[in-house]
């Protein structure tokens, strides 16, 4: 049974202000890419260094 099933951790998942979404790996693979190049472009943008 995957974690997301549970019924417990979907409400605290919403009492946390989370989403719980099932994908394939693959899907979540794709968002993780798109989300390091659109949040890269944004650090970039700003001059962010890491210390």
């Amino acid at each position: 049974m995957s974690a997301i099933a549970d019924r417990e951790v979907r409400e605290r998942f919403f009492t946390n202000g989370v989403e719980a979404l099932g994908t394939t790996p693959e899907q979540f693979a794709a968002f993780i890419r798109s989300e390091y190049a659109k949040w890269g472009k944004v650090v970039r943008a700003a001059g962010v260094k890491s210390e």
